[in-house]
């Protein structure tokens, strides 16, 4: 930057130094700044001013001085004086808050503005916008430093402004933004060697885009993103760039690769920094030694190097290490710091994590809701540890021990709420229900395989009806009651209550007259019905594709399936497709072989290894190995007849029945809800997803929008004056109309035009009516193409192409704000004038000028109206942790 006397010399004559005879004492000063001698500038220049305090050249030369010397309080004290002299120089207000901030004093943010603010110098206003951008970054305000981008001009020449693109991807970065990140990021390109915080912020973008991509922390990120990471990395740090020690070290801490962290320690010891407490903790971190790595960092702390903080807690984030959340908010009370060493964030997720050891965990997850930003990825690793805590997996084989139910079925129906999802609401309502049901087994197979009369001989009595035809056929639900009696379910009619004995004929006499029975249940006060609910459904090969729609819908009522075979023909494709459909759906399945006693044994064992090789060749697993008995003797024999029992191989599916299904009835009940909840779970992520993504969208078109606006704005501010002239002669035609309407005034004496409350409202009505909504058109079509045009420059238009085609297709119509703002200046303008008459004959640039900056005002207001983060986010991310954690494999079927 060029010095301060030689501007202020061709602005100031020396006439004064000439005078007094002080002009030896400036040439010398000169000529020490030239060589080098800042100190002995700086008594040359004392000398001038003590004898001409006031000299703006003695002044200038005192702060170059100074600043050549490092002494920056007293380069304070000169541009503070000075800025008294020349308070429109935007240079001045620059280098004092520069100084300023160097030396922690409290105006120097007051002094950039104020450079910032200077339209005419537009250097030195572009500089001090990039440094308040600086700040509010460093103060973890990205949005407040984006506005500072917002109103630095379009650059004259075609080259892309690498300084502002650079702090954009910083702050699109900061605001989770990888999309303007990646836009700012493409103007950087590869950084040159010296350009060490170019090569930070791409390094915090590679990271970014791949935590994204994998939902996951460094350490388990692609070897090639954390390389390319750590390179630049490394290049931001050799540079010295603030943040790079930070990021490098939280690369070490989460590496688990040697050659990584020998490479990076290498680095470290070359620059002599290997027992500082960041990079101690970082090393001791990678090796595994966390109670090292935190008493390292804690003896930073208690130091009071602040960089240990920072880098304790970025390796906490990092790592997912509470422990050092813990370390570093017991530091905070220990020194009763007014500002906390972790962020409103990461003080909700330790509070969250609290919540969750202590089981509470769906006041955990409420409480991560609200966390966004830096501890966002370790809030759903959270989220999915507490899901995955409802549903303990098997261990060793063993059946999963019962899910924490309630936990599961509160927050599936929380999210089918806020997702209006009824249909899903009540599946989990039933869900409950069925938690407090008995099991249900499905009887399955080929119709006449001899489904029903198993069911019979399971129950040891006549209850489901047999031989039915297949047209007539149905789901049969045979459950537990203490009266005997069937419930027919008519489809468009009343329900059929019969006695067992009149069942068959009802169901012949529905069908006779054309009615659908969609359902039947029969209940029988037998105890065996407690346990076990049994499901008979229609057969695969029945004729009825409704039928066959009900059989496939029992599988998702089943808890557990019995497959019957017809032995005689056993496993046909048929079977064979619809057992893979079962099994995929994974229900478990035991298959049994009736009409055994049509076989001799020879034939039997031939059809069972049939069976056995083909379960095997389509990879079908049932419970046991595949049983074969004949059905209608094992019925005949649980009625009475002792003979055909024996004969019948009952035995055998009896003990199968005992073992497999009513004693592990607990294991089958568990995998069943948890299949159920399943599918309700990954519905539910998927409408979430939906509703997420459509959230995003309208979130985005807000901020490209507000963005729109600031750059409409600082676009107005910057060229107010060019563009004030032109809409002055655009306002041609008004001002005429104007002029018409005020005709009549012209012919009253001046004393009335002044003095007469009704003249003047008139004059104020008709100069408003006339002037407001012409002049507020003209700006909002230069306000759209200068938007326009910075939003190419800045990225900041994109998502708003419809909404800009609109506003184009309308002549950029004014908000209704904005036109109220314009109609204020000018209603303002007539107030103060004392012959408001007269407006219509002379040029009102000025009064132009005030409305743009006024119109500007409107639009930075609307830009500033908040987007409220959509609630959409947190129930996705819920909403998936639950639906992986039900996905997550569950024991084997025999388990």
């Amino acid at each position: 930057m060029a010095r301060l006397v030689e501007a202020l010399n061709r602005f100031f004559g020396r006439v004064e130094i000439l005078a007094l005879g002080l002009e030896n004492e400036r040439s010398a000063a000169e000529v020490a700044l030239a060589k080098g001698m800042p100190l002995e500038a700086r008594e040359h220049a004392r000398s001038i001013l003590s004898v001409l305090p006031d000299s703006a050249v003695g002044l200038a030369l005192w702060a170059d001085a100074a600043e050549d010397a490092w002494l920056d309080e007293e380069v304070v004290t000169a541009l503070a004086d000075l800025t008294k002299r020349v308070p429109w120089r935007a240079d001045v207000w620059l280098r004092l808050g520069r100084a300023g901030q160097r030396i922690g004093w409290d105006g120097a943010r007051n002094a950039l503005e104020r450079a910032a603010s200077a339209p005419e110098e537009r250097d030195a206003a572009r500089l001090a916008l990039l440094d308040l951008c600086d700040l509010d970054l460093a103060a973890g305000d990205p949005a407040r430093a984006q506005r500072w981008l917002d109103r630095i001009p379009a650059p004259l020449s075609t080259a892309p402004d690498r300084d502002a693109a650079l702090r954009r991807a910083a702050c699109a970065l900061a605001r989770g933004d990888l999309d303007g990140a990646r836009a700012a990021a493409e103007i950087l390109g590869e950084p040159a060697a010296i350009e060490g915080r170019a090569a930070l912020v791409l390094a915090r973008l590679a990271l970014a885009e791949a935590s994204a991509a994998a939902g996951a922390s460094a350490a388990a990120l692609p070897p090639a993103v954390v390389t390319r990471a750590l390179d630049l990395g490394l290049r931001a740090l050799v540079l010295d760039v603030p943040g790079a020690a930070e990021l490098c070290a939280s690369l070490v801490a989460a590496s688990r690769d040697v050659l990584v962290v020998d490479r990076v320690r290498r680095v470290v010891r070359a620059a002599g920094a290997l027992d500082e407490p960041t990079w101690a903790a970082a090393f001791a971190f990678a090796e595994g030694r966390r109670d090292d790595a935190r008493q390292a960092l804690a003896r930073g702390l208690s130091a009071g190097d602040p960089a240990a903080a920072a880098a304790l807690l970025s390796m906490a984030v990092e790592t997912r290490d509470l422990g050092a959340l813990d370390a570093l908010a017991a530091r905070a009370k220990e020194r009763g710091a007014a500002a906390p060493l972790l962020s409103p964030d990461l003080l909700r997720l330790r509070d969250a994590a609290a919540m969750a050891a202590e089981g509470q965990g769906s006041k955990a997850l409420d409480a991560l809701d609200a966390v966004t930003g830096e501890g966002a990825a370790w809030a759903d690793d959270i989220r999915r540890s507490i899901a995955r805590g409802w549903l303990p997996a098997a261990e060793g084989g063993a059946a999963p021990r019962p899910a924490a139910w309630s936990d599961v079925l509160r927050e599936l129906a929380r999210t089918a709420k806020l997702l209006d999802r009824l249909d899903l609401l009540a599946a989990t309502e039933a869900l409950a229900v069925e938690r407090e049901r008995p099991l249900r087994a499905a009887v399955v197979g080929e119709f006449n395989a001899g489904k029903s009369t198993f069911l019979n001989a399971l129950l040891g009595e006549d209850v489901a009806p047999t031989g039915v035809l297949p047209t007539t056929a149905t789901l049969h639900w045979v459950a537990w009651a203490p009266d005997p009696f069937a419930r027919i379910v008519v489809r468009g009619g009343q329900d059929r209550v019969v006695p067992h004995a009149a069942l068959k004929d009802t169901l012949r006499a529905l069908a006779a007259d054309g009615s659908k029975v969609s359902r039947v249940f029969i209940y029988a006060p037998i105890e065996r019905l407690k346990r076990v609910e049994i499901l008979d459904t229609p057969g695969f090969n029945a004729p009825d594709p409704d039928h066959i729609a009900e059989a496939r819908r029992a599988f998702d009522e089943a808890h557990v399936a019995i497959w019957l075979l017809d032995a005689p023909q056993a496993m046909k494709e048929s079977e064979r497709r619809v057992l893979s459909e079962i099994s995929a759906l994974g229900v478990p399945v035991q298959i049994l072989a009736n009409k055994a006693d049509r076989l001799k044994p020879d034939a039997l064992e031939t059809v069972l290894a049939h069976v056995r090789d083909s379960l095997a060749a389509s990879a079908i697993t049932s419970l046991t190995p595949p049983i074969a008995f004949s059905a209608r003797l094992s019925l005949r024999g649980r009625l009475g007849d002792e003979a055909a029992l024996a004969a019948s191989g009952w035995a055998e599916v009896e003990a199968l029945f005992a073992e497999q299904i009513v004693d592990a009835s607990d294991a089958l009940r568990e995998r069943a809800l948890r299949r159920k909840a399943g599918r309700i779970a990954a519905e539910l992520a998927q409408a979430a997803s939906a509703r997420a993504a459509e959230d995003r969208e309208a979130g985005r078109r807000a901020r490209a929008e507000a963005d729109r606006l600031r750059a409409s704005a600082a676009y107005l501010r910057r060229e107010r004056r060019t563009i004030a002239a032109a809409i002055d002669k655009a306002l041609e035609p008004a001002r005429r109309e104007l002029a018409a309407d005020l005709r009549p005034i012209a012919a009253l004496p001046e004393e009335r035009k002044r003095t007469d409350a009704g003249v003047r409202a008139y004059v104020q009505e008709r100069l408003v009516t006339r002037l407001s909504w012409p002049l507020s058109v003209e700006i909002a079509r230069a306000a759209h193409a200068g938007g326009e045009t910075g939003a190419r420059g800045a990225r900041v238009a994109e998502g708003a192409e419809e909404a800009s085609a609109a506003r184009a297709a309308s002549g950029a119509e004014p908000s209704p704000r904005a036109a109220a703002h314009v109609r204020a200046v000018l209603m303002g303008m007539v107030a103060v004038h004392d012959a408001p008459d007269e407006l219509a004959a002379r040029s009102i640039e000025g009064v132009v000028e005030a409305a743009i900056d006024a119109f500007a005002m409107a639009l930075s207001a609307e830009a500033e109206v908040p987007v409220p983060p959509p609630a959409s986010a947190a129930v996705e991310q819920r909403a998936q942790a639950l639906r992986a954690a039900l996905a997550a494999p569950a024991a084997p079927a025999g388990a």
